[in-house]
């Protein structure tokens, strides 16, 4: 439980920083250059990164509460 709570309140944080420009752009664009490479796809221009990126953080944080969910459903059903 503690685990869930440390991994939003982190997201969270990094997506205000990200949002209010506390982080630099260049660091953003190097992480976000990092992922996209990793997968595969085209690394957005600069105009667009914090976008992007804060487009992830959302993305990441509704497929993990999603796991989360389904992983409490599932084990209810079975109980």
């Amino acid at each position: 439980m503690i685990g869930i709570v440390v991994f939003h309140v982190l997201m969270v944080l990094l997506g205000l920083g990200i949002g209010s420009r506390v982080v630099p752009v260049e660091r953003v664009s190097y992480m976000l250059g990092y992922l996209h490479n990793t997968i595969g796809i085209s690394t957005p221009p600069l105009d667009q990164v914090r976008t992007i990126a804060l487009i992830w953080i959302g993305t990441t944080i509704i497929i993990v509460d999603g796991c989360i969910f389904l992983l409490v459903f599932i084990t209810k059903l079975v109980n």
